[in-house]
């Protein structure tokens, strides 16, 4: 796996990490109940309560700190939609019910195809490696625009870029070009939800390991009954667990062994 690592351009904030570990606790709190409950309808509920909870709070933080220029960030704008994104387990749930509750067997068929698909082309790659490879998500539509907005992950509502042009020659180049300035707080904030989430879930006993979307989109489609697994606390999602992100933990862990 490649050692090269892509940074983001964030400026200083008031969204101190222990005001954001303060959000990821409170949403560990409010997302316990539902996930307590171990039925996949209560496991998509707190996917959907968390994405609004992480809206809501970008909102504010908008207001609280306004970025010096507006979001650039619109619908059809899918230049980062090549990125690596990572989920937890409910959200990818919330998404294949989305799915199976809105498509025909036709159509939820090709759209498998396409997963497959993007799935054998950047599997194990790293960050900077997918967006070199510029392996759209199958998951955009034929505009251009995300398919499943309405249930995306919290790591793509949270993506905040600042100037749209910037975010293209970035992935026209993503190893010499730097990363599109974003509003940090937004970012921020939606990542400590994201990490409440996964604190809920460990704390009940489920892996809350953070997936690879296309990865764990393609094990829920073909396997119905991944939810019900998950919840029994059984591995279904273990090949879609993100080997950059596991080897990352392993190094922090191992420099904290080692001062």
């Amino acid at each position: 796996m490649s050692k090269r690592r892509r940074s983001l351009p964030l400026a200083p904030t008031r969204y101190t990490p222990a005001v954001l570990e303060g959000i990821a606790d409170g949403e560990r709190a409010a997302l316990a109940p539902s996930l307590a409950a171990r039925t996949e309808a209560s496991a998509v509920a707190a996917a959907g309560a968390a994405l609004a909870r992480a809206e809501a709070l970008e909102q504010a933080a908008v207001m609280a700190e306004p970025p010096d220029r507006p979001i650039a960030c619109r619908a059809g704008c899918s230049t980062c939609c090549v990125s690596k994104v990572l989920v937890m387990a409910p959200e990818v749930l919330r998404i294949a019910a989305h799915l199976r509750a809105s498509r025909s067997e036709a159509e939820i068929a090709a759209l498998l195809d396409r997963v497959r698909a993007a799935d054998a082309a950047t599997r194990g790659l790293s960050r900077l490696e997918r967006a070199e490879a510029r392996v759209p998500c199958p998951l955009l539509d034929e505009r251009g625009a995300c398919s499943v907005h309405a249930v995306r992950p919290i790591v793509c509502a949270g993506w905040s870029s600042l100037d749209a042009a910037a975010c293209e020659r970035h992935f026209a180049a993503p190893d010499a070009v730097p990363t599109a300035p974003m509003h940090r707080p937004s970012y921020e904030v939606a990542n400590a939800v994201l990490a409440g989430l996964g604190w809920a879930a460990k704390e009940r006993g489920l892996d809350a390991a953070p997936l690879e979307l296309i990865a764990a989109l393609r094990i829920a489609l073909e396997r119905p009954n991944a939810g019900a697994r998950w919840l029994a606390r059984l591995p279904v999602f273990a090949a879609a667990r993100d080997a950059e992100w596991q080897e990352a933990r392993r190094r922090e862990a191992s420099s904290r062994r080692g001062a």
